[in-house]
């Protein structure tokens, strides 16, 4: 029996095999002549590794038409290299006008707390100082002279000051604002809290100290005018510019250029700097801090 049964098995195999290696022939006729045009001869096996081929051919022709067209672009969940970056670009502008959002309203509640004589807190730009570009810590403690001044400024600056002594600075190494000839000199008598300067045409105005501009603006008497706060309780003040470049906010060092000398304004009679130091809240003698 058993040796029926293996035998049988053998037959089984040897008779699918045998149609797998069995030939075929396809014939095309003339269906009018019954002409032969052409033929063609096959197995089974052939047949299936004919059509197992075509398949793998069919996979590898889409795969390369998809790397290496455009067609990849249109996949849903693929994008272009070009998309990509796009994207990417945008990610980082929106970032960097983020902080740019941030800083700008850490400034201008530094203005208003300037204004109402709060406690000041030093804005930084984290996205320009590094550790080894470090800048000089501002002293931003006021006093309420100070703050008064701030609003008479953003009014054009006019009122009635106090006359003090000169405040002497131990180590502050003032830098001079232009490079020109003195028409007119400070007088606290005739209240011109400030020294004229004049200087060729286009001249371009320097900030004296490290500091911050808490006022950029225009006013008819006294034309564009800027004003820096800087460290140790000193103001400078800059009138009758004909451009400003630097506003509300910004730090500026020492011989940095913040406006170009102009005649704006109706308190003038030429191209002139006016110039102006304040220490504690008090006009003092730009001439005994500063060599023109």
């Amino acid at each position: 029996m058993i040796f029926a049964k293996i035998m049988d098995d053998n037959k089984t195999r040897l008779k699918y095999k045998d149609k797998l290696m069995q030939k075929y022939r396809l014939v095309i006729l003339n269906s009018e002549s019954f002409e032969e045009k052409a033929s063609v001869n096959f197995s089974r096996i052939r047949f299936y590794l004919f059509f197992v081929f075509l398949v793998l051919f069919f996979m590898v022709f889409s795969f390369l038409i998809i790397i290496y067209t455009p067609v990849s672009n249109y996949i849903p969940g693929k994008s272009s290299s070009e998309i990509q970056k796009s994207l990417i670009n945008l990610s980082l502008k929106s970032d960097s006008l983020e902080n740019i959002l941030k800083n700008r309203s850490i400034y201008f509640e530094t203005i208003e707390n300037i204004i109402l004589g709060k406690e000041l807190k030093s804005p930084v730009d984290c996205l320009q100082i590094s550790e080894s570009k470090k800048q000089t810590n501002l002293d931003f403690n006021i006093s309420k002279e100070d703050s008064l001044l701030r609003v008479i400024v953003e009014r054009d600056n006019k009122g009635s000051f106090i006359e003090s002594g000169v405040a002497q600075s131990d180590y502050l190494t003032f830098f001079s604002p232009i490079s020109g000839i003195i028409s007119d000199k400070y007088s606290s008598k005739s209240k011109h809290f400030g020294i004229d300067l004049v200087a060729k045409e286009n001249t371009r105005v320097s900030s004296v100290l490290d500091g911050a501009v808490i006022v950029s603006t225009w006013t008819a008497e006294t034309g564009y005018i800027i004003v820096i706060q800087h460290q140790k309780n000193f103001i400078s003040i800059y009138k009758h510019n004909s451009v400003l470049l630097k506003s509300v906010g910004d730090f500026v060092k020492a011989g940095d250029h913040i406006a170009i000398i102009g005649n704006s304004g109706e308190l003038t009679s030429g191209p002139h700097l006016h110039f102006e130091l304040w220490h504690n809240g008090e006009p003092v003698d730009p001439e005994n801090y500063i060599s023109f």
